[in-house]
């Protein structure tokens, strides 16, 4: 039966208007002043001298709250190097059980030699090896969450290869978080192997001296808006229902609860500028040691994203400076509005999969198995599927 509309339609006009409600509006207001004058030194020391985990997620301002930089130059010549990936993922309706990875990169040069190259690979991953974490012991299948993070791990290698081969001065981009968030959950083999070949890939782009930057579009983060709940916080964070604070300050607490950061710096970064840098307190990051992702916000002119960088980016003054030069320069050559990075772009066309594409990959299959006698059959709820019911 179709999606009766009626219902939704007055629903989307509720929704809308809780959007757009004035009492939002003034409390955005007065979360960006408590951004402004909240005393960083002070909040450092109240975060650091908690024992116990926060409930939410803190991010520790490394500097101060509410610094602006404004955006340099970026340098005559240099390059963007940007990789991403797409998959077809295990099917197990299937009877051969397999996945395909395809990574893009592009590789675009600006200054007296301008140029560009742009290439894809992809992979078709079948043996035990390929498709379970430990096998023949523990065998944890490659699926889900497990599936993005090797998909993540062979973006930032191809990232790294594009990268050897670049102009310097270089910049690295990568759609999505350094943060592998996913493995958070996962059995301590799990998060020793991807761990190891992420924090691998890390070391070299150190050796190369090329930043390597997750460019994070539209951001979800609450981190720095929990921050200031914890300014406000006056009692145990843990205990809400307990709260001592007056009416105002438990409203303003209430909506920074669920106040994006980006929110927060779209009324203070202008077009160009960025944040001060932040370090989340996720207990994954501790694994990282010498790559711990930091991150700031930056106005690309038109949007607040957020990048992240291992902490050996954001202390390095020049490579820092040339991080947000290149991105702005990249943003501002942008075809879009709200703008994105034309190399992420052009990577993002190598690496996707489009349906007959996937189709394609499943008639070679299933022509190399009928030529030794293997029918292709798959289960009867994926047949059913793809024929029309009564």
């Amino acid at each position: 039966m179709p999606l009766k509309l009626g219902p939704i339609n007055k629903q989307v006009e509720d929704m809308a208007r809780s959007v757009t409600a004035e009492e939002r509006r003034e409390q955005l207001d007065k979360a960006r002043q408590l951004l402004r004058v909240a005393d960083t030194a002070e909040l450092k020391a109240k975060i650091r001298s908690r024992r116990r985990l926060f409930p939410w997620l803190v991010a520790v301002p490394t500097g101060t709250l509410s610094g602006v930089f404004p955006s340099p130059a970026p340098p005559p010549d240099f390059s963007v190097v940007a990789a991403d990936g797409s998959s077809i993922p295990p099917d197990r309706h299937s009877p051969v059980h397999f996945y395909v990875i395809n990574t893009g990169h592009a590789v675009l040069t600006y200054g007296r030699r301008p140029d560009a190259s742009l290439d894809s690979e992809g992979r078709l991953y079948f043996e035990d090896r390929d498709l379970y974490i430990s096998p023949g012991r523990k065998n944890i299948p490659i699926e889900g969450t497990r599936l993005g993070m090797t998909m993540e791990v062979a973006e930032l290698r191809t990232l790294l290869a594009a990268s050897r081969s670049a102009i310097q001065p270089a910049v690295a981009l990568r759609d999505g978080s350094l943060i592998l968030w996913a493995l958070q959950n996962e059995d301590e083999v799990v998060q020793r192997k991807f761990l190891g070949e992420f924090k691998a890939c890390l070391d070299e782009f150190r050796t190369l001296r090329v930043p390597v930057l997750g460019y994070i579009s539209y951001p979800g983060s609450h981190d720095v808006a929990n921050t200031l709940r914890v300014w406000l916080c006056q009692d145990d964070p843990s205990d809400c229902d307990a709260c001592s604070l007056a009416e105002e300050d438990r409203t303003l607490c209430t909506f920074l609860s669920t106040a994006l950061d980006r929110q927060l710096f779209d009324g203070l970064l202008q077009d160009g500028e960025r944040s001060d840098i932040f370090e989340s307190l996720s207990a994954i990051l501790d694994r990282y040691l010498e790559h711990h992702v930091q991150f700031f916000y930056m106005n690309v002119g038109g949007e607040i994203v957020r990048i992240e960088a291992p902490q050996w980016v954001m202390r390095d003054v020049k490579m820092l400076e040339r991080v947000q030069a290149v991105i702005y320069d990249q943003c501002r050559r942008s075809g879009g509005y709200p703008p994105y990075p034309p190399a992420l772009q052009e990577a993002h066309e190598q690496a996707v999969i489009n349906a007959a594409e996937r189709r394609l990959v499943e008639e070679l299959i299933e022509q190399a198995l009928a030529e030794r006698g293997i029918v292709y059959t798959r289960s009867a709820k994926a047949y059913s599927k793809r024929r029309r019911g009564v």
